[in-house]
């Protein structure tokens, strides 16, 4: 290389000398130094000066460092220059190292050696009950390989018992000698129960909750091999004390229902945990829908996995990936990724049953009512485009309410974002007053008790699932006063554990004092000896929730548009476990009205037509995105092809 091109790095006070007379006089080099980075010409134009500003020495060491070797310029530091560069090179090398045996060992899984990790599981005390299977095995030599990886298998495929046996992998071999797991408070009892029946009390598994004097106390008396259990919220505002302890100890960190923290801009637990994965050995994120919504989703959780963004670059050139070759994101992520299809797991097909639902009575009225009031708006829209839009703004979950249970236009609906309704027609308000002061039972409920009353005689279990918490709480009533079966309900307003908090802030709440928890409701569902109902609600249960141990029924009272909804609440009691001889049945209730389709049938042609692309999404090898709405109301009450099947169906011009 020619001489001239040398350059000399060193450090003086926050600012980092760039020497080279030649540098001076190069056009580039000029508008980089001075444009970019704001340096100032240093005396006798033998170089730059470059401020620190918002990047650290070290950031900025490497930044001016690349670009030198991008631009052919041959940089050499002083001792302390020299050592940053040093260790930086090396960093990317172990990267390199690490992806291309990552990439091998998923080439060919048979060239891995898991003898040593059997022989480390067993050395460690792992049950011989709790024996891995195949494509769990699999997940564990990917990781042990990949070190930082996610695991995006379909949900129920056993993600905690692969991720608790690689880190007992590490703790044996003293990799790690702590576990810090961070996700949604529903996580916490699958990773508990996990931990006792594979390895007992050798792991201690505590939450972290309370005041934050509580919390810091805890992280004060943490042991090795202890398992850390937080919330994301908890992470968030303790991230400083975390830190520390992250310090303190060789830490394997796992982030559970990774997608949670997806966000791509803001927010404050995206960047926390960000921060937190740079001071951890081991990094892991678990999720079985890890993009709902686009390729972005991903960016977050490829920074835990490598936060110095080997995988991902700057957050303005990912996005730009994303729209416009995603394909080489996925090639390039592959290495570091897992994924399990559905098919792996050898789970028995599920049964789905239709049963037709006469509407009657003063439902049969109600009904009617709501259908005209559709019609009489998409009357006064002059083009279709503009009766598309009417029927948007009209609320079409209306008239999913009406043919499931009226009686859910008596409040609102905070997470469909429904008001309490009230109508200008006196003749719909008539009705529904009536309705709630009769004994009308809606019709759908009444064939749910049939069905639950034949389940029940041959001593099963069942979850009864409804979008609407009125609907809950009054199906729950009439289980009770009909059938005298042990009846429990889930929904938003019972807290996912003791401390819960459902919304993305610095703060973390504590209300010890509630002892109903998802957890425990679920426990004592699953503990009935003899039959027993289950009702909740997708938006509560969808997500690390497991009813397949002694529950192999499911009847929808109602289903929106939200297809990913619909097959993960199956997922609920269809998922790795279920015993060989098992028959899951889905029974799914669809109202007619005189012998004609409700809006049920609109609901059922739209699942079967998305079911095939979205079982792909979900169940599939592939990684690709699902393309959810931020806002499930969106999903709920459909896209354009569903609204035009409305509207037609509204003009009578399809059955």
């Amino acid at each position: 290389m020619d001489g001239s091109k040398n350059v000399t790095l060193q450090y003086e006070g926050d600012d980092l000398l760039v020497i080279s007379t030649a540098l001076t006089a190069d056009r580039r080099a000029r508008l980089f130094f001075r444009s970019v980075l704001g340096a100032k010409q240093l005396e006798e134009q033998r170089g730059y000066r470059c401020p620190r500003r918002r990047l650290s020495l070290y950031a900025l060491t490497l930044r001016v460092y690349d670009w030198l070797s991008v631009n052919g310029w041959s940089a050499a530091g002083e001792r302390d220059v020299s050592a940053t560069v040093s260790l930086e090179l090396e960093r990317r090398r172990s990267f390199v190292r690490t992806r291309e045996a990552a990439q091998k060992q998923k080439n060919d899984g048979a060239a891995f050696d898991f003898s040593r990790v059997d022989l480390a599981m067993r050395s460690f005390g792992w049950s011989a009950e709790r024996s891995l299977r195949p494509h769990q095995r699999v997940g564990v030599a990917h990781a042990l390989t990949a070190i930082n990886v996610g695991n995006f298998s379909v949900p129920g495929a056993g993600k905690t018992t692969t991720t608790l046996a690689t880190a007992v992998t590490h703790l044996q071999s003293g990799t790690v000698d702590l576990v810090v797991v961070i996700g949604p408070l529903a996580c916490f009892d699958p990773w508990e129960k996990e931990t006792r029946a594979a390895v007992g009390s050798l792991i201690r598994t505590r939450r972290v909750r309370g005041s934050s004097r509580q919390r810091h106390v805890t992280y004060q008396q943490v042991k090795n091999n202890d398992l850390l259990l937080l919330s994301y919220p908890t992470a968030a505002a303790d991230q400083m004390a975390l830190l520390d302890l992250f310090s303190h100890h060789k830490v394997m960190m796992v982030v559970d229902e990774s997608h949670r923290v997806k966000r791509f801009r803001g927010g404050v637990w995206a960047p926390a945990l960000v921060e937190l994965s740079k001071r951890a050995k081991v990094r892991m994120v678990l999720s079985g829908t890890p993009m709902p919504q686009s390729g972005k989703d991903l960016f977050t959780q490829l920074n835990i996995l490598w936060p110095d963004g080997q995988l991902t670059g700057t957050r303005e050139a990912f996005a730009g990936r994303v729209q416009q070759d995603f394909d080489d994101i996925v090639r390039d992520v592959m290495p570091f990724v897992s994924r399990t299809p559905k098919t792996a797991l050898g789970l028995p097909p599920y049964r789905i049953h239709h049963h037709s639902v006469e509407l009657s009575g003063l439902q049969a009225e109600i009904y009617d009512l709501i259908e005209n009031r559709f019609r009489q708006r998409i009357a006064d829209a002059v083009t279709w485009q503009d009766k598309i839009d009417s029927l948007r703004r009209g609320r079409p979950i209306r008239l999913l309410q009406a043919a499931s249970n009226p009686l859910t236009f008596s409040s609102k609906d905070s997470y469909f974002r429904l008001p309490q309704i009230e109508d200008r027609a006196p003749t719909l308000m008539e009705r529904l007053v009536s309705y709630g002061f009769s004994d009308e039972i809606p019709a759908k409920s009444a064939a749910a008790i049939e069905l639950i009353r034949s389940i029940a005689e041959k001593g099963e279990k069942v979850v009864c699932w409804s979008n609407f918490v009125v609907n809950l709480d009054h199906f729950r009533s009439l289980v009770s006063q009909v059938l005298g079966i042990p009846c429990y309900q889930i929904d938003g307003r019972v807290p996912a554990g003791q401390d819960a908090l459902h919304s993305e802030s610095n703060s973390v709440a504590d209300s010890a004092g509630d002892d109903d928890t998802r957890e425990s409701v679920i426990d004592r569902f699953l503990q009935e000896s003899g039959p027993a109902v289950l009702v909740t609600n997708p938006a509560s249960c969808s997500e690390s929730i497991s009813l397949h141990t002694s529950c192999h029924n499911a009847i929808y009272l109602d289903r929106t548009y939200d297809c990913a909804m619909f097959l993960q609440s199956i997922d609920r009691i269809h998922r790795l476990g279920l015993p060989p001889d098992a028959q899951v049945n889905v029974h799914i209730l669809d109202a007619l009205i005189d012998g004609r389709p409700t809006v049920d049938a609109l609901v059922e042609a739209s699942l079967t037509s998305k079911s095939q692309r979205m079982q792909k999404l979900l169940e599939g090898a592939e990684l690709l995105p699902i393309e959810l709405s931020n806002d499930p109301a969106i999903d709920a009450e459909g896209n354009d092809q569903d609204l035009e099947a409305l509207l037609r169906y509204l003009l009578g011009q399809e059955a």
